[in-house]
């Protein structure tokens, strides 16, 4: 089959404007789901598929999301003063699993741009990427499927769902040539159409799984929509010669980059982790236990 999949490019530089004012100061990656920032479950994600080496494509004034996977901080060594370096576990168990590599993007140039930084550090074999705003809950790692999908294709294998028709405007729809079951052939991806203009209901998530052939295609890419270079341009380089499967992923995804999608994703983990209690709280606020609005009103004083 040729080289594992050892790697995963995770691009960290935007500046995540839809949560601001806090990410005037915290990188929208480190925002929690729970007490857990959301690049932390994505990073656990590609390490339970195989990866090794962790990939982060930053901008120059995001040096806190690399920091973030350092252990030689000045609050590490505070921790470990105050014998509390135990508190930091969860953390401690992937940044010994896996290798941390930052790589710097100058100025926002598109995804494909993003990408095309991660070059040297990839080197040739193939790789994954992840965008850190979508969390994929699944039983088996969406990043493993794809992995075990590209083993039995050896196209690049990109992961995908079914949209609501209402929805499909706002994503990327791919154009299909053949189906078998979760494998789908791609004849290229249709960027944001309108629900008539479609080419299917299936869209691209942020999940992806490339060979190394990717960079060299994006070396040949020109600006595109926005004047930057688009990651789907090279996509549909590869969908043009029948090397591009879209595969539907078995799990559920949450994108945190909504403010309503990282609701969602804090209550659905929230609820998983403390269901008894999450439970009782909301009946209490719903007034389900027959007290009335003054019950509400001071839990929201």
């Amino acid at each position: 089959m040729g080289k594992a999949v050892r790697k995963v490019v995770i691009p960290v530089a935007g500046m995540g404007t839809r949560f601001l004012p806090v990410t005037k100061a915290v990188p929208k990656e480190l925002l929690p789901v729970g007490t857990v920032p959301i690049l932390h479950v994505v990073v656990e994600e590609a390490l339970a598929s195989g990866v090794e080496e962790v990939v982060l494509v930053t901008s120059p004034d995001k040096a806190s999301v690399a920091d973030y996977f350092r252990s030689d901080t000045a609050y590490d060594k505070r921790l470990n003063a105050l014998k509390k370096e135990a508190m930091l576990e969860s953390l401690r168990q992937i940044t010994g699993r896996a290798r941390f590599t930052t790589v710097t993007q100058d100025e926002p140039r598109g995804l494909g741009h993003a990408i095309h930084c991660a070059k040297k550090a990839v080197g040739d074999e193939p790789f994954l990427i992840i965008l850190p705003d979508v969390i994929i809950e699944s039983k088996a790692p969406c990043c493993g499927q794809l992995v075990d999908a590209y083993e039995k294709t050896g196209c690049a294998v990109n992961a995908t769902e079914h949209t609501p028709r209402e929805k499909l405007h706002l994503y990327g729809i791919y154009d299909l040539s053949s189906s078998d079951g979760r494998f789908h052939r791609a004849r290229g991806v249709v960027e944001k159409p309108t629900a008539e203009e479609a080419p299917s209901d299936l869209s691209v998530v942020g999940r992806y799984l490339f060979p190394p052939d990717l960079f060299s295609i994006l070396d040949n890419t020109p600006p595109g929509r926005g004047g930057e270079i688009q990651l789907a341009d090279a996509m549909n380089e590869l969908a043009l010669n029948g090397r591009m499967i879209a595969y539907e992923y078995e799990g559920m995804q949450f994108d945190t980059g909504d403010p309503l999608g990282f609701l969602k994703a804090n209550i659905f983990y929230g609820r998983r982790n403390n269901e008894v209690e999450v439970d009782a709280f909301m009946r209490e606020v719903m007034g389900e236990k027959g007290r009335g609005p003054e019950t509400r009103t001071a839990i929201n004083e």
